[in-house]
């Protein structure tokens, strides 16, 4: 029987922070260890995607990760849930007995779209002496979130002029913010599902650590610089021609030069042209039609404004 340790699950969702979030709490991972917790991402990454992936339906291709490292038969999906839950419980015994554990992707978002599948990470969780479970779940207004991430989707190489209409199940996925903490919910219970307004006043790294138990302020300082920052509409509106123009010209590409003059310009533009990007008014308000005043509802009903 595994001792039983507190858990605070980070869900995302798509661009509200997590990228700054974990670089952050790595950085403190001496202070966290002082105050009984521990920040555990999966080996050589920042976040635990790993254990979103293994978590999702055998059958199911959708996530990247899955068919770059090519485990798309049963046998190897299954071997891969093996082995991701042999590298945590190898972390979970170095901890000190009682610490917490703080677990951190988007991708427990956008990876587990079924609760059958969020079902599969609450076992796993089990298995491990993780529990009580706590889920965090950070909602950003809709229209603003679809601005950040066509932004994110330009700088890796999409070609679309415009955000996907309002209608597309992805946007839906990623919008629907009542749908998300009901999948959560209907698996965690309403209890242990927290929902936090983003962006928070205070930094998200100082909103995380103030809802876990125990974690006492004064927290360490926030950096100042956030990754993933967006960029001003001449500098997408270049990007988006480079991509049309030299489609080879991508951060995915195979070739580690290409790779390299890519992320060197991404670096340069992120300086030198970062700002925000504004869909064209129609397209805004067909956003604001569909999300908005769902979302200022979702935020009166959990008491978050």
């Amino acid at each position: 029987m595994h001792p039983s340790r507190p858990v605070l699950l980070h869900v995302g969702t798509v661009k509200t922070g997590s990228t700054s979030l974990q670089a952050y709490l790595q950085q403190q991972q001496p202070w966290l260890a002082e105050q009984g917790w521990a920040y555990l991402p999966a080996p050589g990454r920042r976040d635990r995607r790993d254990l979103a992936a293994c978590c999702i339906a055998l059958g199911d291709e959708r996530d990247e990760l899955l068919r770059a490292e090519g485990l798309l038969e049963s046998a190897q999906r299954l071997a891969h849930r093996q082995q991701v839950r042999l590298q945590l419980q190898a972390q979970l015994a170095g901890l000190p007995e009682g610490h917490g554990v703080i677990l951190s992707s988007e991708h427990f978002h956008l990876s587990l779209q079924r609760p059958e599948e969020i079902n599969s990470l609450r076992q796993l969780l089990a298995e491990l002496g993780l529990g009580p479970v706590q889920v965090v779940i950070y909602l950003r207004e809709p229209v603003g979130l679809m601005e950040s991430l066509y932004s994110t989707m330009v700088r890796s190489g999409d070609q679309r002029p415009l955000p996907a209409d309002p209608a597309d199940p992805f946007v839906a996925l990623i919008c629907d913010h009542s749908a998300s903490l009901e999948r959560w919910r209907a698996v965690f219970g309403a209890e242990a599902v927290q929902p936090r307004a983003f962006p928070p006043p205070e930094g998200i790294g100082h909103d995380l650590l103030g809802v876990i138990a125990g974690v006492q302020r004064p927290f360490p300082p926030e950096p100042r610089h956030q990754s993933n920052r967006g960029l001003r509409p001449w500098a997408l509106a270049l990007l988006r021609w480079l991509n049309r123009r030299l489609p080879w010209f991508t951060p995915q590409s195979p070739f580690a030069l290409v790779r390299g003059c890519r992320r060197l310009l991404d670096t340069a533009l992120s300086y030198g042209a970062s700002g925000s990007y504004r869909m064209p008014p129609a397209q805004r308000q067909r956003y604001s039609a569909r999300f908005g005043s769902a979302y200022q509802q979702l935020l009166q009903r959990e008491g978050l404004r």
